[in-house]
């Protein structure tokens, strides 16, 4: 609903409106109609969620919600257009700064008095509103106009579309289920089955564990099912679960207050054995709230939970066993959609193609392939007619279409968020579909919407970051990659979760997709995704835009005059993103977007950044990584507020060379930014001064430098000292040859977070305060050509989860010792000239899962020891010579070494620098 353009203009109200006042006094008549403003669109805020709770979203009350949304986008436009000309430029000399200080102070009036207007229009068409929406609150609520009231868990709606079928594809799960509640011997225990809506959680519960089946067993005297809604009263959940206990007579009395009906419960159940089925709990609160009213039984209890929520399902409280409901799987998936579709007929090949496709789209999730199908059912069986439904399922999920229960199940979800995360969950509809999105490029442009709260103690990305695990963990949102320490390191939304989205967004206009015919909607555009090379822009070229966010996923060959176009056009824009798009030259219409807070252009063919990149005072990141830009103006110094600065480039082919990673120049005194929590790579330039200047940048939380000379290591090691938050450090020396040295007593903060470390150069010696970094969970050694072995010094560390070394040692044995690495997980070895011999003792590193050697061409043995790596799933080699790869072939007498891994594979790099690939599994 509204509400959130209506919160969005709020938080910015109050967010900007210190500063502008700290820039110029308002005038007193300015200051009040803002107030008059902010006072009736929080009086609004209020109404629209008190009709969002009451499910009131009546026909009558649409086009006010619409202009609700407007007058909250033109406030929030006015108060853009305030900071827009009260903010301050960078000037690089006292004269350029009186000189804009003269102009300004001559246009200023005048804007001022623009605004001023402005807002007085604002506030009386907000009267008229405001008073409209007053006379609506005595209409009566109008049964049936909402198609989402009234709405359970989805699993039920799965329940009624499977009620015929076989649980196809969940029958180890069913027979896990089984097992846990009528073999297991444990006579108390809480099992929880999570997945998200439409996976056939309640449908799962319900076939193992029907109240008839239950109590036939012998094992349990009585049974209760319970489903909990996400407003529900304890209560009434007391009084159905002791119905249920007493048999379901309606004859019955039952006590009306909690406490007595707690007695109640504890009379029945302190002597005998029980099953309760918690059905669709969202919250751990709601599930602690309703069993801690169950009485402890000294005979068999199974509390068994179904949840959308993985916190829910991992929490100990609730949960001694868990059951993860994931997508089917081929051959079910086809299964279920051939008998639905084709109704046990043999389905035409003509229209196995577009079958599959369809499918595809579903992503194995049960509901979504058995509503799909059932609609396929009532069309006829042509290709033409299969395209048009894979063509239109987006328009299908919505009310009263074909596909609505899908709609169905997803929105109880959506509504438990709160306006924050429904923001963050519907800016995913900007990405096209199947869009694999990193961590750092959502959570960075959800910090300059603006939908991050300020929270004590916590960064903005960390906040971010929490609020991405709890879209996942209500299973809203799907991790497409993880990263070595178990962070999500880039997400995406499932298709039909992305159509729902779209649905949302585009009823909110909160985000709008360009195709070939432009923009649909008539309402102003706030978000513009243009993910289609072919488009017309003509129409948002027209006057000023209202485009704060502007993505470019696809465009065609000129890319340049067309973009400055709607840039010019769109001078208030916070974000702007044009990864990966081709242009050679920095858009210099951009330099006109004074409060634009994230620039990517990242993998773009630029070379240069002006200075007029000053204008750009309010920036918060600036993405250049994978583009040419080698050094950076003076003028950078002006960004105060600029905290990610990420400037490197990768030139890799296949293996990582020593020049693989291009870093930038900065400007002396890179120091005065020091809001700067991610600076990489930069180079170590002495003239510069960057080493003593880092000193001063006690945020950093990351950083990237190269081209360090041996001289420069004392220094390095003393600003280190200074940087309590940093969590990764990324160090090059100038040439191969070069030595770091790093070998200075550097004081170890007791509560020191660095945890990703990587080295780069010739070592003399081990750094020895490295063995001190208790949180460190990333080591990379590369090029150290050490005499000594580093495995002594690097085996203490308590939580090392993965360990690269690339030429990092110049011995010939290396040797893991019985109960070293007890947490190493990954470990790579990569050209080590001399090793001949691995020893891995047993008890050493026995959570390894995957384990990498390449181009060590003495070793011709299989690591001694390599069987005692029970969990070792993974064993890769890269150009390893003959003898060694022979050992690993299934005739061969060492092969029993390895027969406990699953996957174990031969890399060969080829003449036209590609790697062919050998299977030993």
């Amino acid at each position: 609903m509204a509400d959130i353009a209506v919160s969005a203009a709020l938080v910015l109200v109050e967010n900007v409106l210190p500063f502008i006042e700290g820039k110029v006094k308002l005038k007193k008549d300015v200051r009040g109609d803002v107030d008059h403003v902010k006072s009736m669109l929080k009086n609004i805020e209020s109404y629209i969620k008190d009709m969002d709770r009451r499910e009131e979203t009546m026909e009558v009350l649409k086009n006010q919600i619409s202009e609700v949304r407007e007058l909250a986008y033109d406030m929030e436009d006015v108060v853009l257009e305030f900071k827009y000309h009260v903010s301050d430029i960078y000037c690089s000399n006292r004269l350029s700064e009186f000189a804009h200080k003269v102009v300004d102070g001559a246009k200023r009036p005048r804007e001022l008095h623009k605004i001023s207007s402005t807002i007085e229009g604002i506030k009386r068409k907000m009267e008229i509103v405001s008073g409209n929406m007053r006379i609506n609150t005595n209409i009566p609520h109008e049964e049936g106009t909402s198609h989402h009231s009234g709405v359970g868990d989805g699993d039920h709606a799965i329940h009624q579309i499977h009620r015929e079928d076989e649980m196809m594809g969940f029958e180890e799960e069913k027979k896990r289920l089984h097992r846990l509640i009528y073999e297991d011997s444990s006579c108390m225990m809480k099992i929880s089955v999570v997945g998200t809506g439409g996976t056939g959680k309640t449908f799962l519960v319900k076939t193992v564990c029907e109240s008839k089946k239950v109590l036939a067993f012998g094992k349990y005297d009585c049974h209760a099912w319970i489903h909990v809604s996400q407003t529900f009263k304890i209560d009434e959940v007391l009084r159905s679960m002791l119905k249920q206990f007493r048999g379901g007579r309606e004859n019955l009395s039952l006590p009306s207050s909690g406490e007595d009906l707690r007695a109640e419960l504890t009379n029945i159940l302190e002597r005998k054995s029980y099953v309760v089925v918690l059905d669709d709990v969202w919250r751990e609160d709601d599930y602690e709230e309703i069993v801690k009213a169950l009485p402890e039984s000294r005979l068999h209890r199974r509390i068994i939970v179904t949840t959308r929520n993985l916190d829910v399902a991992a929490c100990r409280k609730s949960s001694d066993h868990k059951i993860e409901l994931k997508g089917l799987t081929s051959p079910f998936d086809w299964q279920l959609f051939c008998k639905k579709a084709f109704q046990g007929s043999e389905y035409p090949s003509e229209l196995k193609d577009w079958s599959e496709k369809i499918l595809k789209k579903c992503e194995g999730l049960p509901l979504a392939i058995a509503a799909v199908g059932s609609l396929l059912a009532k069309k006829r069986q042509t290709p033409y007619e299969w395209k048009t439904l894979h063509d239109s399922l987006g328009s299908e999920i919505a009310p009263d279409s074909g596909l609505a229960i899908i709609s169905r199940i997803l929105w109880p979800s959506y509504k438990d968020l709160s306006i924050n995360h429904k923001s963050c969950f519907l800016y995913f509809s900007i990405f096209p579909e199947e869009y694999s999105i990193p961590r750092g490029r959502l959570i960075r442009s959800w910090i300059a919407e603006g939908f991050i709260k300020n929270t004590s103690g916590k960064t903005p990305d960390k906040v971010a970051e929490d609020y991405l695990n709890e879209l996942i963990g209500r299973n809203l949102v799907s991790a497409s990659a993880w990263d070595f320490d178990g962070r999500v390191s880039s997400c995406r939304v499932l298709n039909l979760v992305r159509e729902f989205i779209i649905q949302i967004s585009e009823k909110e206009n909160f985000v709008t997709a360009l195709s070939e015919l432009g923009a649909s909607s008539g309402e102003k555009i706030r978000r513009l995704s243009i993910n289609h090379s072919k488009i017309n822009l003509s129409h948002l070229m027209k006057g000023k835009s209202s485009v704060r966010t502007l993505f470019v996923f696809a465009w065609g060959n000129s890319i340049s005059p067309s973009i400055g176009k709607l840039i010019h056009h769109s001078r208030l824009l916070r974000v702007l993103d044009l990864q990966g798009i081709c242009f050679e030259d920095f858009p210099d219409k951009i330099f006109e977007l004074t409060l634009l807070r994230c620039l990517s252009l990242r993998e773009t063919n630029i070379e240069k950044i002006p200075k007029y990149i000053r204008n750009l005072a309010f920036l918060e990141t600036l993405d250049l990584r994978q583009t040419c830009v080698t050094k950076l103006p003076l003028e950078i110094l002006g960004l105060k507020f600029l905290r990610h600065l990420l400037v490197y480039r990768y030139n890799v082919s296949n293996y990582v060379t020593f020049n693989s990673v291009q870093g930038v120049e900065v400007p002396p005194s890179i120091g005065n930014l020091s809001a700067l929590e991610k600076l990489s790579c930069v180079k170590a330039n002495s003239r510069s001064g960057v080493i003593e200047e880092l000193k001063k940048m006690s945020q950093l939380r990351k950083l990237g430098i190269i081209d360090l000379k041996r001289k420069d290591g004392k220094a390095l090691c003393q600003s280190i000292a200074t940087m309590e938050h940093l969590l990764t450090l990324d160090v090059c020396s100038a040439s191969e040859e070069e030595y770091i040295d790093l070998e200075y007593d550097v004081v170890i903060h007791p509560d020191c977070v660095l945890q990703r470390l990587y080295l780069k150069g010739r070592l003399e010696k081990f750094p020895g305060w490295i063995s001190s970094l208790k949180s460190l969970v990333r080591l990379g050694l590369k090029w150290s050509r050490l005499k000594d072995s580093p495995l002594e010094a690097l085996q203490a560390l308590p939580n090392l989860l993965e360990l690269h070394m690339v030429d990092c040692y110049t011995g010939e044995l290396l040797e893991f010792k019985a109960a070293t690495f007890r947490k190493l997980k990954i470990l790579y070895l990569e050209q080590f000239e001399h090793l001949h011999t691995v020893i891995m003792e047993e008890k050493a590193m026995p959570e390894l899962a995957k384990l990498t050697i390449c181009k060590c061409e003495q070793l011709t043995m299989l690591p001694l020891g390599i069987n005692h790596l029970s969990q070792l799933e993974e064993l890769l080699v890269f150009d390893m010579n003959s003898e060694f790869v022979a050992r690993l072939k299934k005739n061969s007498e060492d092969r029993l070494m390895v027969s406990h891994v699953r996957d174990i594979r031969s890399f060969t790099l080829a003449s036209n620098h590609s790697f062919s690939s050998q299977n030993l599994t």
